[in-house]
């Protein structure tokens, strides 16, 4: 087994570390200096803003319609769901400071059932920036689809950046997963190492410069082994630099304790968490594109891992209770006898948890129990 890379972060946060950009996205405002006005010099009257005119109107809205289909482009090829991974549970977000972003995540599949999963970030915001970054999806995806490893890969993507793309910077993390294993295989050019979670929060470190930069550019790689019930979140550094109203930035050591203060939400409930709370943190005013994508791999057991979702859609307080009133001893066993006691359990779970809760609990079981039968 190939050891973790990484180091355990009660050791990282015992020292204070800063992590900045290397797109520096974020512009200074500058300070103002104001100046004196005698008390009885009146202030000019405003001149009145001109009326629109119909030509102008008519551009303004031309102008709305081309940003919202370039926004629904954006969005297609970010892809509007994460790919289905037997086994896996995959959850992937991104929410744009703009209403284009340059943030950038792909899933491929790849041969002998692996998978690739690339996430990145574009120099630069607005239209430049989502120019770039479809620029740089389309060379990743063409190097991608060689099946060459992630160091190579990321590699010729480089020549391409620079080709393709020569005012702009892109940062990348690339991985290749193998998903009967939990095997990943992965290769970084200047982005925010990816966090492995269980009992701890680990940091997987692997550098590289970002791509664009010096067309020598070489990349080594890394191996990890993703256990049962660990979730790899991979993200973009807008969500560690998002800034409150008076300037202070979100920061790895705050994503590292909500990370921990809730170790056992799957990938679409901490995703909906993380959100929240960089939202609350922001005012909902985003500085930089913030971009997330979860991966877990499910628990060998299925009884236990069926009791882990009840536990992530109500709570792990009310398990206890609610897995007596479903069960009361007679507790399924495999895929069949789960599939055969759904109708059973669903008017109890609507019993105690209302209809719409127990609708989302009965939803969960049931996917995770085709997850089981496609792996069995």
């Amino acid at each position: 087994m190939p050891a973790r890379n990484g180091h355990i972060l009660p050791t990282l946060l015992n020292r204070r570390r800063s992590w900045p950009s290397l797109l520096a996205h974020r512009q200074r405002s500058l300070v103002g200096v104001r100046r004196y006005v005698a008390p009885s010099a009146a202030p000019p009257p405003s001149p009145a803003a001109p009326a629109m005119d119909e030509a102008a109107q008519q551009r303004a809205r031309e102008i709305e319609q081309e940003l919202q289909l370039a926004r629904d482009i954006q969005q297609g090829l970010l892809l509007e769901s994460a790919p289905h991974l037997p086994g896996w549970e995959v959850t992937a977000i991104s929410l744009p400071a703009r209403d284009l972003g340059g943030d950038l995540y792909d899933f491929l599949p790849l041969t002998d059932g692996r998978h690739g999963i690339m996430i990145g970030d574009v120099s630069g915001k607005g239209l430049p920036a989502a120019l770039r970054m479809a620029v740089a999806r389309t060379v990743f995806r063409h190097e991608a689809r060689r099946n060459i490893n992630p160091a190579t890969t990321l590699a010729a993507v480089n020549q391409g950046v620079l080709s393709e793309i020569p005012h702009g910077m892109v940062t990348m993390l690339y991985l290749q997963l193998e998903p009967r294993t939990g095997q990943v295989c992965f290769a970084n050019a200047g982005h925010t190492f990816p966090l492995l979670i269980s009992d701890t929060v680990q940091e997987l470190e692997v550098a590289g410069l970002p791509l664009g930069i010096d067309s020598e550019s070489e990349y080594g790689q890394q191996q990890a082994i993703i256990a049962p019930g660990e979730s790899l979140l991979l993200y973009t550094d807008g969500l560690i630099e998002a800034e409150s109203p008076n300037g202070t930035i979100f920061s790895f050591e705050r994503l590292v304790d909500l990370i921990v203060a809730h170790p056992q939400r799957k990938p679409r409930a901490l995703a909906a968490a993380l959100v929240h709370e960089v939202r609350s943190w922001t005012n909902g005013i985003l500085s930089d594109d913030v971009t997330m994508v979860i991966l877990r791999r499910r628990l060998l057991d299925l009884v236990t891992e069926i009791r882990s979702v009840i536990a992530d859609v109500i709570g792990v307080e009310r398990v206890d209770m609610l897995w007596e009133t479903l069960f009361a001893g007679n507790i399924p066993t495999d895929v069949e006898e789960w599939r055969e006691a759904l109708p059973r359990l669903q008017p109890l779970a609507q019993t105690s948890l209302g209809r719409g809760l127990a609708r989302e609990l009965i939803q969960q079981i049931r996917l995770t129990l085709d997850d089981y039968r496609a792996i069995s």
